[in-house]
């Protein structure tokens, strides 16, 4: 079962290293993975609808908001970006995308919304290695290891191959094979695309 020094090490292993023994070691080495590592693994998981990543929330109201909207609610603590909102998907191909961003809006970690009832199905940050997709474990210790080789290392050759790996070569085929699992969303469109 992979853990967070797991990842540590694999990314410091691809530029060749020294491992770490634990994740607050106290060793030059860790401490760059502490430091770089946390906002790349969620900037990854906001970047694409993880189905490992995904969980579902009711969501409990809170305080009147000052204006504009009716009603406000409390995000869960681990959300990273809400993909269906009151079973509506956020999706980009979604053509009423737009008429659903408009029903609410986001201030801080609040809900902003006129509807009475709030549920949705989010991204939600998953620090634990053992709960990732396998393809997704790769694309994560490639990057980081990009990251490092010019923290640590200063290889600038070295972090640009690493980069073009995670992003050319795992981050498609993780990304590919996460949306090959679940029910097919069929594009949908209207008369006037399919004109031009």
């Amino acid at each position: 079962m992979p853990q967070e020094v797991d990842v540590f090490n694999v990314a410091l292993s691809k530029i060749g290293a020294e491992p770490v023994d634990n994740v607050n070691d106290g060793s030059i080495n860790a401490a760059h993975c502490n430091r770089l590592y946390p906002p790349l693994r969620k900037a990854l998981l906001r970047s694409h609808h993880w189905n490992f990543a995904e969980d579902r929330a009711e969501l409990v109201q809170g305080a009147t908001p000052a204006f504009e909207f009716s009603f406000s609610y409390a995000l869960p603590p681990d959300l990273l970006k809400i993909k269906e909102y009151n079973g509506e998907s956020l999706d980009t191909s979604n053509l009423l995308l737009t008429q659903i961003l408009k029903r609410f809006k986001i201030e801080g970690r609040l809900l902003l919304t006129n509807d009475g009832e709030v549920k949705i199905v989010y991204v939600k940050d998953v620090k634990n290695p053992d709960n990732w997709d396998s393809l997704f474990y790769q694309t994560i210790t490639t990057w980081l290891a990009s990251d490092l080789a010019l923290a640590i290392a200063k290889d600038e050759n070295k972090s640009d191959k690493l980069l073009k790996e995670a992003m050319g070569y795992w981050l498609p085929l993780a990304t590919a094979v996460d949306g090959q699992e679940g029910t097919v969303v069929p594009f949908s469109t209207d008369d006037l695309t399919w004109g031009r």
